[in-house]
């Protein structure tokens, strides 16, 4: 039995089968994946509909079924590292660096280490520019980490052991040369840490700096707060600088985008929509949340978190990349 066999064989043997994972997930919720019946070796389980929002594993008291769910639906599509990561470092080709033509500067410095992520570098890389202007606005400045790569959570990455994943972890925690490493994906910053590897989510940065974030001219705008599955560790910093800014939070649940599921995706995000109905638009803590709502065509505008903070400080440079953009 290879290592992650034994590893996933042995998380599963420590289930004691109270059926708390398939009432917390989103997935079943709409028909889904069962993480109960996965967990338990049984048919039935459709591992594929599995949408990595981790939900099973905040509510279990002996396991982690989220990584049986990650580990198990990587075998069922039958992933391996994609080419383009052996290449670049990350498991998406990266974006074309003209995306910048047009941008203002911002003025780099020794603050801080940025870690944008592979959803950011490959499909919103206007994000990082929004973080950069948001810690500007704070007067952090910093650049992008040295050996900035993908965090080793994406599923295709699940076929190499948790050792090999950790040298890539480890590898950019030393190009940081102990400078404090910024996330932009919260995420990344979970992974990391599971890991040992220590960074501080953009919510969580800018929760240092409220007095200077309420400085600037601010914001009018009703909001709808979705910091992201891996961002509601950070909900209570990720409200508190959103309220900094002067925007007003409506007071709506917290649920997942549905990401990128068929069909699954489509309800969950309809329910996110609805919740959000009275707000101007959706701020969110995660690039990928971002991608997903402003994806879709006449959805509830959606801002970044760097984005708000930026537009508090009177940036709002990234809105000509946006599908729905924030009529302000």
């Amino acid at each position: 039995m290879n290592v992650n066999a034994q590893k996933i064989t042995d998380l599963m043997a420590r289930c004691i089968e109270c059926g708390l994972c398939s009432d917390a997930c989103p997935s079943h919720a709409h028909g889904g994946c069962d993480p109960f019946l996965v967990m338990t070796g049984k048919e039935g389980g459709k591992v594929r509909d599995c949408i990595g929002c981790g939900a099973c594993t905040e509510v279990c008291p002996t396991t982690d079924p989220k990584q049986v769910m990650m580990y198990r639906k990587s075998e069922a599509l039958g992933l391996e590292v994609p080419g383009v990561f052996l290449r670049t470092g990350y498991v998406m080709p990266p974006a074309d660096p003209s995306w910048r033509d047009g941008l203002p500067g911002i003025p780099s410095g020794e603050d801080i280490f940025l870690m944008p992520g592979c959803t950011t570098v490959c499909k919103v890389p206007f994000l990082q520019y929004a973080t950069e202007r948001a810690l500007d606005a704070v007067g952090v400045h910093g650049s992008a980490l040295p050996k900035n790569t993908c965090c080793m959570y994406p599923l295709s990455l699940r076929s190499l052991t948790d050792a090999q994943r950790d040298v890539y972890k480890h590898r950019m925690e030393n190009s940081g040369v102990g400078r404090p490493i910024v996330t932009i994906c919260a995420g990344c910053t979970n992974e990391l840490a599971r890991s040992g590897v220590q960074t501080t989510h953009l919510s969580v940065f800018l929760a240092d700096y409220l007095d200077r974030i309420k400085e600037l001219p601010g914001t009018d705008l009703k909001v709808a707060l979705q910091p992201g599955c891996s961002g509601k560790i950070f909900a209570k910093e990720f409200e508190a600088v959103v309220r900094a800014t002067g925007a007003r939070p409506i007071g709506n649940p917290f649920g997942c985008c549905g990401k990128t599921i068929p069909r699954i995706a489509d309800e969950l995000m309809a329910e996110r929509q609805a919740e959000a109905a009275e707000a101007d638009a959706i701020v969110v803590g995660c690039p990928m949340c971002f991608r997903m709502y402003d994806s879709r065509p006449h959805s509830k505008p959606v801002l970044y978190l760097g984005e708000l903070v930026a537009l508090a400080a009177g940036d709002r440079e990234t809105q000509r990349f946006h599908l729905n953009r924030l009529e302000v």
